[in-house]
């Protein structure tokens, strides 16, 4: 089956119609004619994958990963069509929001387009001879695309994925299931993790893999992570189990099971628009909600005279203690526990400048009909999904008034991106 391709769809899925039906395919940029195979023929719509594309548009640039499907899929295009079909998508996502004009949208590109993650998590496919590393090709928990290489991070990390493959065709160690490799953009140390299915293995890893590894590249430390059910144990198998990253003057120290983001330089843009509207009240009282590592926190903390910390995971809430220290910060409280039951601790401290930072599902439904009941000043939104972003905001608009939406590209040669909402509290 032919078809034109119209748009492209968030997050990703190329739209076109086919007797009047939408399909969905897995590749084609708008404009282009592809012929695809049906996979799945539902009622109102059929979802399918490109096998080839018939006719290119000039912006169709080669992907330089073999593996970009699973890694980057905008690879297949120019940065500049790359900002303008994501600006397109925002447009579609919040045309209803009231206070929007999604024509005027804006989208703060990316210092890099590659090399720009500290951050890559690949999968041992031992079933193959010799054994490699591999991504999960996208939809499938069983088949494998072989990574040699990755253009979104740095030489460093690929150093160790090459030294890697390498590596697999000695004992082979089938427990191990991950190989993640982080990197701190200020010291250009590497921390190296193993997750596994039993201990015996990792304790080979850091024998066979880890010296050789340390050999030619900057190892601050080697980690393993051993799946116990649904909880993990760490173990230092090498070095430090930490990294230390600096954005700006503050310091932040994170661990192999840490959430940090993984593009920091475009972290300072958002940090840079949100003290645009923070200094005409400054000193403030700040509450960071879903504040994770404390990054939002700590990194206003010039402007604050108090600050609320608001974070449920043990993990990170011992580096965010270890953070104030680090930079020493004394008017930062810590709150821990999950923002949506901890409502009662944010009134009682009573902010003028509230910060939300939630995972990709968004807003807890009871926090965010809280939060348009007791509208704080300013409130600060950064979503990770757009699409939630704007489920959050018909029910947030209540009790605010929406200054500004503003994109961020954290994730170029992806279709993700960091969305910035910024609301003023009604009167």
């Amino acid at each position: 089956m032919q078809l034109r391709i119209e748009k492209i769809v968030y997050p990703g899925r190329s739209l076109g119609r086919a007797e009047g039906k939408i399909v969905f395919t897995d590749e084609g940029l708008p404009g282009e004619l592809v012929e695809v195979e049906v996979l799945k023929n539902k009622k109102s719509y059929a979802e399918a994958r490109t096998v080839e594309v018939i006719e290119n548009l000039p912006e169709r640039r080669p992907p330089l990963c073999s593996h970009y499907r699973a890694c980057s899929p905008y690879q297949i295009m120019d940065y500049d069509f790359e900002r303008k079909i994501k600006k397109d998508q925002l447009a579609e996502i919040f045309y209803n929001t009231p206070g929007v004009d999604s024509r005027a949208l804006e989208l703060i590109p990316s210092t890099s387009v590659l090399h720009y993650r500290n951050k890559i998590r690949l999968s041992f496919n031992w079933d193959r001879q010799p054994p490699f590393l591999a991504y999960h090709e996208p939809g499938s928990l069983t088949n494998f695309l072989p990574v040699e290489k990755c253009h979104l991070v740095s030489e460093k990390a690929n150093r160790v994925v090459e030294m890697m493959t390498v590596l697999l065709r000695g004992q082979p160690l089938p427990a191990i299931e991950h190989l993640e490799i982080r990197e701190s953009f200020f010291t250009g140390e590497l921390l190296i993790i193993f997750e596994s299915r039993d201990e015996e293995s990792l304790e080979r890893a850091a024998e066979l893999w880890v010296p050789a590894l340390t050999l030619e590249n900057p190892i601050a430390g080697a980690v393993g992570i051993l799946q116990e059910g649904r909880r993990k144990k760490f173990l230092r198998l090498y070095g430090r189990d930490f990294l230390e990253e600096k954005i700006r003057q503050t310091i932040f120290r994170y661990g192999a099971g840490s959430f940090f983001q993984v593009n920091p330089p475009a972290v300072e843009k958002v940090v840079e628009r949100m003290e645009k509207y923070i200094q005409p009240l400054a000193p403030v009282k700040l509450a960071d909600l879903y504040s994770g590592l404390g990054t939002f926190g700590l990194l206003l903390s010039g402007l604050a005279s108090e600050i609320l910390a608001v974070e449920s995971d043990p993990g990170n809430v011992f580096y965010l203690k270890k953070n104030m220290r680090l930079n020493r910060i004394q008017h930062l409280i810590i709150a821990e526990g999950r923002s949506e039951e901890l409502f009662e601790e944010m009134l009682d401290f009573n902010p003028q400048v509230l910060v939300v930072d939630p995972p990709r599902r968004g807003i807890a439904p009871e926090l965010a009909e809280a939060l348009s009941r007791y509208p704080v000043s300013l409130l600060f939104y950064l979503s990770c999904n757009p699409a939630t972003m704007a489920r959050d905001l018909k029910i947030l608009l209540s009790g605010y008034e929406l200054r500004e939406i503003t994109a961020f590209d954290f994730f170029p040669r992806t279709p993700h991106m960091e969305v910035l909402a910024v609301l003023q509290g009604r009167q």
